[in-house]
């Protein structure tokens, strides 16, 4: 496994980020805030206390930026499963998709333009 680190929301290499990480930095990719919780090693999205720092006071919200002192980036940050833009884009298809398949090129379109208005 890479110790590359990447970004917790899109998955991109954050590699252009100077090190340590500022709390006003933000993936250059998806412009989400990287010195957040969901970037953090420390980081428990199933637990019911999600920081395994006993000392942290985490907040609320996960994806703000905060001033924890006990931060630390995780290189794998990133949860590909929990990628909700690609599975509501996916939803989104589905829910438009009129049973034809992927064949809605221009000139299927154009015909079938054609064919209704054809007298």
């Amino acid at each position: 496994m890479s110790d590359e680190l990447v970004c917790w929301n899109c998955g991109e290499s954050i590699a252009d980020i100077p090190l340590p990480i500022s709390r006003h930095a933000n993936c250059s990719h998806c412009f989400e805030v990287l010195y957040c919780c969901r970037m953090c090693v420390n980081f428990r999205p199933n637990a019911h206390i999600q920081c395994d720092d006993e000392r942290a006071d985490p907040p609320n919200i996960k994806e703000n930026a905060n001033f924890c002192e006990f931060f630390k980036p995780a290189s794998a940050a990133y949860d590909g499963a929990s990628d909700t833009s690609s599975s509501a884009r996916s939803k989104l298809d589905a829910l438009f998709d009129d049973g034809a398949g992927d064949s809605g090129t221009e000139t299927d379109a154009k015909t079938k333009l054609d064919d209704l208005f054809d007298d």
